[in-house]
């Protein structure tokens, strides 16, 4: 038995040797399946949940490092900003906005930068501001299903 395996096994790599690749201009493209597809896509998100799990756990700065004020700020911010897309796609998803308010404008440079501490205090507010403009359809839109599904007048009450 194990013997026909070997055999079998050297066959298929010589065969696989022998083969002349195919320049990529010439070579046919099998259609993409959508299932496959959609399996890749999904996995990215798996992957980086996990990954930020082992960010949280990661031991490190002290916590003086995060009583900054500033530097909390500025990284609430950026986290918010990203969050805001997550939000988006899903309350356009679920069709509580639709059309063009589901398109996010350009994102100004700040939210692809690291948190810092050394962002001034009005540029944290104006990006406060910036932020809470881009915000309001999706978290109205959110904050009214949440009221509706749960019967909680104060579903998004933050105090």
């Amino acid at each position: 038995m194990w013997a026909k395996l070997v055999v079998l096994v050297v066959a298929s790599a010589t065969l696989v040797a022998c083969q002349q690749p195919v320049p990529a201009d010439q070579a046919q493209a099998e259609p993409l399946d959508p299932f496959v597809v959609m399996i890749d896509a999904e996995r990215w998100g798996v992957i980086i949940d996990k990954a930020r799990q082992g960010v949280r756990e990661a031991p490190g700065p002290t916590d003086a490092y995060f009583e900054n004020e500033m530097y909390r700020a500025d990284a609430s911010l950026k986290s918010s900003a990203a969050s805001l897309i997550e939000l988006r796609n899903e309350a356009c998803v679920k069709a509580l906005v639709t059309g063009p308010a589901c398109n996010l404008g350009e994102w100004p440079a700040w939210t692809h930068e690291p948190p810092t501490d050394k962002t001034p205090i009005d540029e944290i507010q104006r990006r406060s501001d910036w932020l809470s403009g881009q915000m309001e359809a999706f978290t109205s839109a959110g904050c009214e299903a949440g009221r509706k599904a749960t019967g909680d007048d104060l579903f998004c009450s933050v105090e």
